[in-house]
């Protein structure tokens, strides 16, 4: 079994291409909802041949994750698994430019100012972004990951005869997806907005290259909660009616003014990047299962000003005809973090 002191190689690898058929499926295991996703690499083409999700609401999680495997009819033991939440943090620094042997000896006395954990409990990683910046500086990625809450995922992984690959951030496999597309996305200075149920993820990419990354407290989850108090309906109802929000008059104001205050936390993370680095966002992605909301994409444009568009990373990848198309059509964005781990080595 992959213990934590395995995997300090295995978080942040920022390569995510593969060179020859593989059998490795990638695992998001959510708040409310767990997604899988298949994808083989045949000759030079990525191909999704599996794909599934299950709620986990009020479900046991290893019994969900158990039903979805035999679903999806995957055979694979060998398994990417997505981090995320609040025993992980990421954060992108500027340090004193130096050769990767002088950083790897310093990583975890950087990491110690920045991370709100104390280091001998969390699993460290990093990754140089980039080198010879203004001021003889260089941007680096560092990842922490509560020890306890590596070992909780690896028992869950091994208890259903599972081995894990990689375990790797959900921000890192979202970013190594987007650019592995090689769509003119990544040509321009761009935020990619992941919409979960309970937490929001925001990536800055400067012509595909993660420059910022930060949570915020925001997911789709609080959209039915706002919608299901404000017209005195029940959760399930709720989330019928969050889908159109946009069409139906009564729920229009409860969550454009929860848009509100995301737009607010955007404005924010937006100023504080320009005002660093003198490059304005001109574009930016939607997706996540929260990207589904009706009309999203719309009110993002005119509150921010600049383009927001729905991220479906199966609009960019081939589909199997054993995939189901139809689900990859109307609900991919659901599974882009998914994506992003089955493309990892």
């Amino acid at each position: 079994m992959l213990k934590i002191n395995d995997i300090g190689e295995k978080i942040l690898q920022f390569i995510p291409r593969r060179d020859k058929k593989s059998y490795v499926f990638g695992l998001d295991i959510g708040s409310c909802n767990i997604k899988l996703v298949k994808i083989d690499m045949l000759n030079s083409d990525a191909v999704v041949s599996a794909l599934g999700t299950r709620q986990i609401k009020n479900q046991d999680i290893k019994a969900a994750l158990g039903e979805l495997l035999a679903a999806a009819g995957i055979e694979s033991r060998s398994v990417n698994v997505g981090l995320s939440g609040k025993e992980v943090l990421t954060r992108c620094i500027m340090l004193p430019d130096m050769n990767e042997s002088e950083f790897k000896n310093s990583m975890k006395y950087e990491a110690a100012k920045h991370i709100p954990f104390p280091v001998n409990e969390v699993v460290l990683d990093s990754a140089i972004l980039k080198h010879n910046l203004e001021g003889n500086k260089m941007l680096v990625l560092i990842a922490a990951v509560k020890k306890d809450f590596v070992q909780r995922r690896l028992d869950l992984i091994s208890g259903l005869g599972l081995e894990v690959n990689v375990l790797d951030i959900d921000s890192v496999a979202l970013t190594n997806i987007f650019n592995f597309l090689d769509t003119q996305q990544n040509k321009e200075m761009s935020a990619v907005l992941n919409i979960g149920a309970r937490i929001s993820n925001l990536s800055l990419l400067d012509s595909g290259s993660l420059r910022f990354n930060r949570d915020i407290l925001f997911g789709s989850a609080d959209i039915t909660n706002r919608i299901s108090v404000k017209l005195g309906i029940g959760y399930d109802e709720a989330e019928k009616i969050k889908v159109s929000y946009d069409e139906i008059a009564e729920a229009r104001e409860p969550v454009e003014s929860l848009l509100a205050e995301l737009v607010g936390e955007l404005r924010l993370s937006f100023d504080y990047y320009e005002s660093n680095t003198g490059r304005a966002v001109n574009c930016a992605y939607l997706t996540g299962g929260g990207s589904l909301l009706g009309g999203i994409d719309k009110f993002m444009s005119r509150a921010m000003g600049i383009d927001f568009k729905i991220w479906n990373p199966f609009d960019h990848l081939k589909i199997s005809d054993n995939a189901d198309k139809e689900n990859c059509a109307k609900t991919g964005p659901c599974f882009a973090v998914a994506a992003g781990l089955a493309l990892r080595k």
